[in-house]
C-alpha cells in the first residue's frame, strides 16, 4: 500500500513507479525531437557558406591585411591557414573556423571562406579590446554547462504537491526551461557583437559595400544557429519539465463528502 502524506490539510498519494517511467520516456522523446530542428536553422548558413567558396579571392586580400588594420597582430593574434593542416576536418573543407582565445589564433581555410575570418578577428576583439565582450566569452562554456544541468533538473527532480511549500529549487525546476534558454544568451550576444565588429573591421580594410552586404546575410545567418539553439534548448527543457511534471506530481486525494439528509 503507497504511504500518503499530507500538505496544507490536504492529502497526497506518490504516483507509481510505472507513471515515472511513462514520463521519463515521453519527456525523452519530446526533447529530442525539439532538438531535431537544429538542422533547419543552420542550413541557410552552411548553404551559403559553401556558395562563398567561389568568390573567396574578392575577401581573402582584405581578411589578410584585417590583423593589422585592427592592431590585433600587436596584440599577438595569428592566422592559421587551415588549408596546411593536411586533415579532412571541417575547418580544412572550408566549412568552419574558430578563434583560440589561450593560443590568439584565428583557424580558418583562407582559400575558400575568408569571408567568415572577419567574424573570427571580431571574436578575437571581443577577447582583447573589450570588457563585455571579453566577460560575455568567458561566460560561454559555464552557460553550457548550465544549460545541461537544466536539463537534468527537468528529467530527474521530483515536483511536490502544487500547494507544497516552495524553496529555491522548486522556483528553479518551475523555471529550468526559462534558465536554459537564458543560459544561451551570453553566446547569443557575444556571437552577434563579433559580427558586428567583424563587419566594421571589413569597412576599415576598404572591402566594397556590396561585398559587405553579402557579409550581413551569411552572419545573420550564423546568428540565426546560435539563437535557434538557445531557443530549442529553452523549449526541450521547458516540454521536458512539464511532462515529468504531469507524470511524477503527487496525486491529491479527494475526501468523499458524506451528509447526513
Amino acid at each position: 500500500m503507497v504511504n500518503s502524506y499530507y500538505y496544507n490539510g490536504n492529502e497526497y498519494i506518490p504516483k507509481d513507479a510505472n507513471a515515472g517511467s511513462t514520463g521519463f520516456i515521453l519527456a525523452s522523446l519530446a526533447s529530442s525531437a525539439i532538438m531535431g530542428t537544429l538542422p533547419a536553422f543552420a542550413k541557410p548558413f552552411n548553404k551559403q557558406l559553401i556558395k562563398e567558396h567561389s568568390q573567396n579571392h574578392l575577401y581573402k586580400d582584405a581578411f589578410e591585411k584585417s590583423l593589422e588594420v585592427s592592431g590585433l597582430d600587436k596584440k599577438g593574434v595569428e592566422i592559421i591557414p587551415a588549408q596546411y593542416l593536411n586533415d579532412m576536418s571541417d575547418v580544412f573543407c572550408g566549412q568552419n573556423a574558430y578563434y583560440t582565445p589561450k593560443r590568439k589564433t584565428i583557424t580558418i581555410n583562407t582559400d575558400k571562406i575568408s569571408i567568415a575570418g572577419f567574424h573570427e578577428a571580431g571574436h578575437a576583439l571581443n577577447d582583447l579590446k573589450g570588457k563585455f565582450g571579453k566577460i560575455l566569452s568567458k561566460l560561454r562554456y559555464p552557460g553550457y554547462v548550465a544549460a545541461a544541468w537544466m536539463g537534468f533538473v527537468a528529467m530527474f527532480s521530483r515536483p511536490k504537491p502544487k500547494d507544497a511549500p516552495k524553496d529555491v529549487i522548486d522556483h528553479i525546476k518551475d523555471n529550468c526551461g526559462k534558465i536554459a534558454f537564458a543560459c544561451w544568451l551570453p553566446t547569443v550576444l557575444e556571437e552577434g557583437m563579433a559580427s558586428y565588429k567583424g563587419i566594421k573591421l571589413a569597412r576599415k580594410t576598404g572591402l566594397a559595400e556590396p561585398l559587405i552586404k553579402n557579409m550581413k546575410k551569411l552572419y545573420a545567418k550564423a546568428l540565426l544557429t546560435y539563437a535557434g539553439r538557445a531557443t530549442a534548448t529553452g523549449l526541450a527543457v521547458g516540454a521536458a519539465s512539464m511532462i515529468m511534471d504531469y507524470f511524477t506530481r503527487p496525486k491529491k486525494v479527494e475526501i468523499p463528502k458524506f451528509s447526513l439528509f
